[in-house]
């Protein structure tokens, strides 16, 4: 049925989006070098909602068996970057960052992060639990079924998307720290993603064993909404990044990259599989 709500239906519902630090009723502060990771941060983790939201609202209308295998393709590669984003956020952010708040006396700075790492810890196993059903499916020792694969998203997704509301909140209250300390952490586990995720040197090396081998980019630039309030400069990457993306990154899984809620330039466009 192709009703006026599903026409106006995009990758900004159910799960809620983040405002962006900085931007009306969104939280702030005066440190700006903590306000600039804390803004960089809730656009990350607004890619992956959109992303979880885009798979939600599209998973009832895929049909054919070319479709499907491209959007289970697509949601491990969805899992795939939440898990590379929290892993990296355990081995190098989190225990900088506690570094940083202990060198500036802020009480309760021991286990600071805990409680987003505990988290963390929450939603994983649910999300490994949808990976292996959606590899079932690709396997064929599943029959692909939406309203099963929306309920494995509705038994992670509430606490999954607190959680990214939450590590907001708990970077805002490093305002007394050294903003320049956490913008060098926050680039050293960004620079760190973007070597272990989907290498820049792709297009020279033999990158076929790469378990993150052009998933993860044309991911992440395909949920990016440009016009979105604070999100005008995200992400930080040089400029030919979308260039490559567009017309290579893309290229292996190009069938996967239509569940994307924007196009390669992080333009919102319509959802293609709804009807």
């Amino acid at each position: 049925m192709n009703t006026k709500a599903e026409a106006n239906t995009w990758a900004d519902t159910p799960f809620a989006l983040l405002n962006i630090p900085g931007q009306p009723n969104a939280p702030a502060c005066t440190n700006a070098g903590v306000l600039s990771v804390a803004i960089e941060m809730a656009n990350v983790h607004n890619v992956l909602l959109r992303a979880l939201n885009s798979i939600y609202h599209q998973a009832p209308f895929i049909q054919l068996p070319g479709d499907v295998a491209d959007l289970m393709l697509y949601v491990t590669a969805w899992a795939d970057t939440v898990h590379h984003h929290h892993s990296l956020e355990e081995a190098m952010f989190f225990p900088k960052i506690e570094q940083i708040a202990r060198e500036a006396g802020i009480d309760g700075w021991e286990g600071m992060m805990g409680g987003n790492v505990d988290q963390h810890h929450e939603f994983e196993p649910k999300i490994a639990g949808l990976v292996k059903w959606a590899e079932g499916v690709m396997a064929g020792e599943r029959t692909y079924d939406a309203t099963e694969l929306k309920k494995l998203i509705d038994e992670f997704a509430p606490i999954l998307t607190q959680h990214l509301h939450d590590e907001i909140d708990t970077l805002i209250r490093l305002e007394k720290c050294d903003g320049e300390k956490i913008k060098q952490a926050m680039k050293e586990v960004a620079d760190e993603g973007a070597k272990t995720a989907d290498p820049l040197l792709t297009i020279e090396q033999n990158t076929d064993k790469l378990p993150y081998q052009n998933l993860v980019i044309p991911l992440v630039l395909g949920c990016v909404d440009r016009s979105y309030p604070g999100s005008g400069n995200f992400p930080p990457v040089p400029f030919f990044i979308p260039y490559l993306n567009a017309y290579w990154f893309t290229r292996k899984h190009k069938g996967a990259w239509r569940f994307n809620p924007s196009d390669h330039w992080g333009n919102p466009r319509p959802l293609q599989f709804l009807p």
